[in-house]
């Protein structure tokens, strides 16, 4: 498998920086389907690949979080999420998930939205995963599923970042490699009682370090 690239992952994001904050509560679905988010409640958060923000902002201002800290490589899009702030338990770090810029043990949960199938080298990231969170901490986040049909062609035929790669909860055993407890589950936000890993378009990820 082929290595991360930062100068392509830029090339590829850089064509439409965003220019405005995104809208996010439409998004609260994708993650009351699968999971509980009271498990963010008073909790120290770190986002990885936060992108423009939007699950960032969606669970600083919807779930009751200590704190929350969105990372993000690129400056560019977080820019206008920055501007638009006004919770203040959201901050913003640009940083490579490789290599946080945090003290060890210093988060209860990580949050990773559409990221993980993104970075080939999985386990340099789980290992920073690990090394961020707390004791008895959560990595939570969702993949698409590329079991779904309509996934399996956008894929394969749709315009995406050239880092991006086929991804499958099997792929996953690194967080057990890693000391985690691992479960995954498939969801259709839509459609929130399907579990079906064909007719579903993600699934969830829990691993909790032990």
């Amino acid at each position: 498998m082929k290595g991360y690239s930062k100068t392509l992952e830029k090339e590829y994001y850089s064509r439409n920086w965003p220019g405005e904050a995104l809208p996010y509560l439409h998004l609260e679905p994708y993650l009351r389907c699968w999971m509980d988010p009271v498990l963010f409640k008073g909790k120290t958060i770190l986002t990885i690949g936060a992108g423009e923000c939007i699950y960032s902002r969606l669970i600083s201002e919807r779930f009751a979080p200590r704190k929350v800290i969105a990372s993000e490589l690129f400056r560019e899009r977080m820019l206008p999420a920055v501007r638009d702030n006004s919770s203040p338990a959201l901050s913003f770090v640009v940083a490579d998930c490789y290599r946080l810029p945090l003290r060890s043990a210093s988060c209860d949960v990580v949050w990773g939205s559409l990221i993980l199938h993104q970075l080939p080298e999985r386990r340099g990231v789980v290992s920073e995963i690990h090394r961020v969170l707390k004791p008895q901490g959560l990595y939570l986040g969702f993949e698409p599923n590329f079991f779904h049909p309509v996934i399996l062609y956008r894929y394969l035929f749709g315009p995406h970042s050239p880092n991006q790669h086929f991804l499958r909860p099997g792929h996953l055993d690194v967080f057990r490699q890693h000391g985690f407890d691992l479960t995954t589950t498939f969801f259709y936000a839509k459609f929130p009682a399907l579990r079906s890993r064909i007719l579903t378009t993600c699934f969830g990820i829990q691993a909790r370090k032990v």
